[in-house]
Protein backbone atom coordinates (compact mmCIF):
# COMPACT_ATOMS: atom_id res chain seq x y z
CA UNK A 1 0.00 0.00 0.00
CA UNK A 2 1.31 3.31 -0.66
CA UNK A 3 0.56 5.94 1.42
CA UNK A 4 -0.69 9.85 0.04
CA UNK A 5 1.06 12.65 1.45
CA UNK A 6 -1.15 15.74 0.85
CA UNK A 7 1.14 19.08 0.60
CA UNK A 8 -0.28 21.76 2.47
CA UNK A 9 0.13 25.04 0.43
CA UNK A 10 0.47 28.07 2.45
CA UNK A 11 -3.19 29.88 1.55
CA UNK A 12 -2.49 33.40 -0.21
CA UNK A 13 -5.55 35.18 1.89
CA UNK A 14 -8.13 35.22 -1.12
CA UNK A 15 -11.16 34.68 1.99
CA UNK A 16 -10.04 37.28 4.12
CA UNK A 17 -9.87 39.83 0.68
CA UNK A 18 -13.44 38.25 -0.47
CA UNK A 19 -14.93 38.85 2.92
CA UNK A 20 -13.64 42.27 3.40
CA UNK A 21 -15.12 43.38 -0.71
CA UNK A 22 -18.54 41.60 0.89
CA UNK A 23 -18.32 43.65 4.26
CA UNK A 24 -17.40 46.92 1.93
CA UNK A 25 -20.84 46.47 -0.04
CA UNK A 26 -22.97 45.83 2.31
CA UNK A 27 -21.75 48.92 4.23
CA UNK A 28 -22.81 50.79 1.41
CA UNK A 29 -25.58 49.36 1.06
CA UNK A 30 -26.89 49.97 4.51
CA UNK A 31 -25.52 53.51 4.13
CA UNK A 32 -27.51 54.47 1.02
CA UNK A 33 -30.62 52.89 2.53
CA UNK A 34 -30.44 55.19 5.86
CA UNK A 35 -29.84 58.47 3.47
CA UNK A 36 -32.85 57.04 1.54
CA UNK A 37 -35.41 56.90 4.63
CA UNK A 38 -33.73 60.05 6.13
CA UNK A 39 -34.99 62.04 3.00
CA UNK A 40 -37.84 60.19 2.67
CA UNK A 41 -38.77 61.19 6.49
CA UNK A 42 -38.00 65.02 5.65
CA UNK A 43 -40.27 64.80 2.54
CA UNK A 44 -43.27 63.75 4.43
CA UNK A 45 -42.74 66.10 7.53
CA UNK A 46 -42.81 69.06 4.32
CA UNK A 47 -45.99 67.15 2.99
CA UNK A 48 -47.70 67.09 6.56
CA UNK A 49 -46.49 70.97 7.09
CA UNK A 50 -47.76 71.79 3.26
CA UNK A 51 -50.97 70.02 4.37
CA UNK A 52 -51.65 72.03 7.86
CA UNK A 53 -50.99 75.49 6.12
CA UNK A 54 -53.79 74.31 3.05
CA UNK A 55 -55.99 73.47 6.10
CA UNK A 56 -55.21 76.35 8.10
CA UNK A 57 -55.72 78.92 4.92
CA UNK A 58 -58.87 77.34 3.49
CA UNK A 59 -60.41 77.94 7.32
CA UNK A 60 -59.30 81.28 6.65
CA UNK A 61 -60.84 81.45 3.34
CA UNK A 62 -64.38 79.91 4.91
CA UNK A 63 -64.66 82.12 7.55
CA UNK A 64 -64.40 85.27 5.21
CA UNK A 65 -67.13 83.52 3.04
CA UNK A 66 -69.11 83.35 6.18
CA UNK A 67 -68.90 86.84 6.59
CA UNK A 68 -70.37 87.08 3.38
CA UNK A 69 -72.93 84.58 3.81
CA UNK A 70 -75.07 87.44 6.27
CA UNK A 71 -77.90 88.62 5.45
CA UNK A 72 -76.72 92.32 6.13
CA UNK A 73 -73.23 93.50 5.29
CA UNK A 74 -70.48 95.01 7.21
CA UNK A 75 -69.81 98.69 6.05
CA UNK A 76 -66.39 98.28 4.10
CA UNK A 77 -64.97 101.24 5.83
CA UNK A 78 -61.33 99.84 7.04
CA UNK A 79 -62.56 98.68 10.29
CA UNK A 80 -61.86 94.98 10.22
CA UNK A 81 -62.94 94.78 6.56
CA UNK A 82 -60.45 95.87 3.66
CA UNK A 83 -62.25 97.93 1.00
CA UNK A 84 -59.91 99.74 -1.33
CA UNK A 85 -61.57 102.36 -3.08
CA UNK A 86 -59.20 103.25 -5.10
CA UNK A 87 -59.91 99.69 -6.60
CA UNK A 88 -63.19 100.36 -7.32
CA UNK A 89 -64.11 99.28 -10.80
CA UNK A 90 -60.67 97.58 -11.70
CA UNK A 91 -60.72 93.86 -11.67
CA UNK A 92 -56.75 93.68 -10.86
CA UNK A 93 -56.53 92.05 -7.34
CA UNK A 94 -54.83 94.25 -4.88
CA UNK A 95 -54.51 92.09 -1.92
CA UNK A 96 -50.58 91.66 -2.61
CA UNK A 97 -50.56 95.52 -0.98
CA UNK A 98 -52.27 94.38 2.39
CA UNK A 99 -50.32 94.35 5.04
CA UNK A 100 -51.26 91.02 6.57
CA UNK A 101 -52.06 92.60 10.54
CA UNK A 102 -55.14 94.31 11.71
CA UNK A 103 -53.82 97.44 11.83
CA UNK A 104 -54.47 96.88 7.83
CA UNK A 105 -57.49 95.45 8.18
CA UNK A 106 -56.41 91.34 7.80
CA UNK A 107 -58.94 89.55 10.72
CA UNK A 108 -57.59 87.09 12.63
CA UNK A 109 -59.19 83.66 12.89
CA UNK A 110 -59.12 82.42 16.07
CA UNK A 111 -60.38 78.86 15.84
CA UNK A 112 -59.55 76.40 18.91
CA UNK A 113 -59.33 73.61 16.33
CA UNK A 114 -56.60 74.94 14.03
CA UNK A 115 -53.83 73.19 15.66
CA UNK A 116 -50.32 72.62 14.75
CA UNK A 117 -50.15 75.80 12.93
CA UNK A 118 -47.44 78.53 13.47
CA UNK A 119 -49.95 81.45 13.73
CA UNK A 120 -53.75 81.61 13.33
CA UNK A 121 -55.09 82.39 9.19
CA UNK A 122 -55.55 86.09 8.78
CA UNK A 123 -58.08 87.20 5.79
CA UNK A 124 -58.88 90.43 4.06
CA UNK A 125 -62.49 91.21 1.97
CA UNK A 126 -62.10 93.47 -1.12
CA UNK A 127 -65.46 94.71 -2.62
CA UNK A 128 -64.81 95.11 -6.02
CA UNK A 129 -67.04 96.46 -8.45
CA UNK A 130 -67.32 94.97 -11.64
CA UNK A 131 -69.03 97.62 -14.91
CA UNK A 132 -68.66 96.45 -18.48
CA UNK A 133 -65.80 97.03 -21.11
CA UNK A 134 -67.19 99.88 -22.37
CA UNK A 135 -67.47 101.54 -19.59
CA UNK A 136 -64.31 100.03 -17.44
CA UNK A 137 -61.84 98.73 -20.51
CA UNK A 138 -59.97 95.93 -20.06
CA UNK A 139 -62.55 94.67 -16.86
CA UNK A 140 -63.64 91.50 -18.68
CA UNK A 141 -66.81 92.23 -18.78
CA UNK A 142 -68.90 92.75 -22.00
CA UNK A 143 -71.99 95.20 -22.17
CA UNK A 144 -74.50 92.45 -22.87
CA UNK A 145 -73.44 90.63 -19.53
CA UNK A 146 -73.55 94.03 -17.64
CA UNK A 147 -77.42 94.42 -18.95
CA UNK A 148 -78.55 90.64 -18.15
CA UNK A 149 -77.31 91.42 -14.55
CA UNK A 150 -79.75 94.26 -13.89
CA UNK A 151 -76.24 97.17 -13.81
CA UNK A 152 -73.98 97.47 -11.34
CA UNK A 153 -72.36 93.60 -9.58
CA UNK A 154 -71.02 93.56 -6.41
CA UNK A 155 -67.84 91.23 -6.39
CA UNK A 156 -65.67 90.14 -3.25
CA UNK A 157 -62.52 88.61 -3.18
CA UNK A 158 -62.07 87.27 -0.20
CA UNK A 159 -57.52 86.60 0.32
CA UNK A 160 -56.43 84.25 2.89
CA UNK A 161 -53.10 83.93 4.23
CA UNK A 162 -52.03 80.90 6.80
CA UNK A 163 -48.85 79.07 7.38
CA UNK A 164 -47.93 75.27 8.32
CA UNK A 165 -46.08 74.63 11.42
CA UNK A 166 -43.13 76.66 10.49
CA UNK A 167 -43.06 79.72 8.44
CA UNK A 168 -41.89 77.90 5.55
CA UNK A 169 -44.74 76.65 4.62
CA UNK A 170 -46.80 79.91 3.56
CA UNK A 171 -50.36 79.60 1.64
CA UNK A 172 -52.20 82.25 -0.07
CA UNK A 173 -55.69 81.58 -1.34
CA UNK A 174 -58.38 83.68 -2.91
CA UNK A 175 -61.94 83.55 -4.27
CA UNK A 176 -64.72 85.59 -5.55
CA UNK A 177 -67.83 85.71 -4.33
CA UNK A 178 -70.55 87.37 -5.65
CA UNK A 179 -73.61 88.96 -4.30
Amino acid sequence: MKSLTVAYNKQAGAVLLVGLIILLMLTVVGLASIRGSDLQERMAGNMRDRNIAFQTVEAGLRAGETVLDLVNLPTFDGNGYWSDQTKVNNSVANWSAAQWDTANNAVTVSNSLLTGAKSPPKYVIEKVLVKPAAVNPGSGADQESYDRMGGDVEYYRVTSRGYGGTSDSEIILQSTYIR
